[in-house]
């Protein structure tokens, strides 16, 4: 017979096996999508929209949307976006035209049985906006 503190025990056990299984998929299908092939592309599409949000300071914060192109292994033309927050909506567009702008070639990694699930191959300087300016040597 279960006692009250089992069942405790299973109230957390079930919730904390869950965020590890998904925890789990996630580095899985992370893992598997460096495998996949990738297409040569391009940003065709910049929208910068103004977000409410409690979390910053300001109560609001910049969504920069970048929409890309690719063509599929069998001349399919694919979309996509990827997106980068702001606290001002100049940075934004500084960001976008400096590191993204429209026309710029991109590489796409693709799902070779789902080309429509697709993501930009981007460097890390792109996600932490820490490209250097100068070597300084």
């Amino acid at each position: 017979m279960l006692r009250s503190n089992d069942y405790q025990m299973l109230f957390w056990l079930v919730p904390a096996l869950a965020t590890v299984a998904v925890i789990a998929r996630g580095f899985w299908l992370y893992r598997a999508s460096l495998t996949w092939p990738t297409a040569d592309g391009a940003i065709t599409r910049l929208d910068i929209e103004r977000k409410r949000d409690a979390g910053w300071e300001s109560g609001h914060y910049f969504c920069a949307t970048l929409t890309y192109e690719f063509h599929d292994p069998n001349g399919r033309c694919l979309s996509g976006t990827w997106y980068k927050n702001f606290s001002t909506e100049p940075e934004a567009r500084d960001f976008a035209a400096r590191e993204l702008p429209v026309g710029k070639p991109v590489v796409v990694r693709f799902n070779p049985k789902n080309p429509a699930f697709n993501d930009l191959e981007l460097d890390s300087w792109i996600y932490t906006n820490d490209r250097p300016t100068s070597l300084n040597v």
